[in-house]
């Protein structure tokens, strides 16, 4: 659903919301998103390359959604989890490593400068705050987007219910445990 992210409200909400704003050079590079530009369109281009998106959870899933979205040059990739990467991961997650496993790093963690290494022009934070029902949510204020994987519904609501009640609204995204993509706002 790529004309949703490149829709008119997602390029408003790109413009006003508190992400760094691009200066003069901070130009698209035409040679590595030749391909993107052709696509989706210069407009869409300067608004994914000004929006913030928040990722919790990076299992298998959320690792993909967050590799598309650096190799697309979003501007701030901020990915969140609070589980130590398992044997598991190994066969769906592409930044983890056996070391990882063995050392009981945290998966975002392990996966920060491995996803980094990918769009020099994209900024990647990790947070290892906690995101649960008792968390304050004004932290997410700052994102045009928020993706949730791993995450129980009823955290899903309320995440939903915060960024549906912010002017303009924050798109949220989230995969239940069935790993059905649900688009809630």
């Amino acid at each position: 659903r790529a004309r949703d992210v490149c829709s008119e409200d997602f390029v408003e909400s790109a413009k006003r919301k508190k992400i760094p704003e691009m200066n003069e050079y901070d130009e698209i590079d035409a040679n590595l998103y030749s391909r993107q530009l052709y696509v989706v369109g210069e407009d869409a281009m300067y608004a994914i390359a000004k929006s913030g998106v928040f990722i919790a959870g990076m299992g298998g899933l959320g690792a993909e959604i967050a590799k598309n979205l650096v190799l697309a040059g979003t501007k701030v990739v901020t990915i969140q989890d609070n589980k130590v990467a398992q044997i598991e991961d190994l066969g769906t997650q592409c930044f983890l490593r056996a070391k990882d496993v063995h050392d009981g790093t945290n998966r975002a963690m392990a996966t920060l400068s491995r996803l980094a290494e990918l769009n020099p022009y994209v900024t990647v934070d990790v947070s290892l705050e906690p995101v649960t029902l008792d968390s304050d949510m004004s932290f997410l204020q700052k994102y045009q987007c928020v993706v949730l994987t791993e995450a129980s519904v009823q955290l899903q609501m309320k995440v939903d219910e915060f960024c549906r009640s912010q002017s303009p609204q924050i798109k949220v995204l989230s995969c239940c445990c069935h790993c059905r993509l649900i688009v809630i706002n």
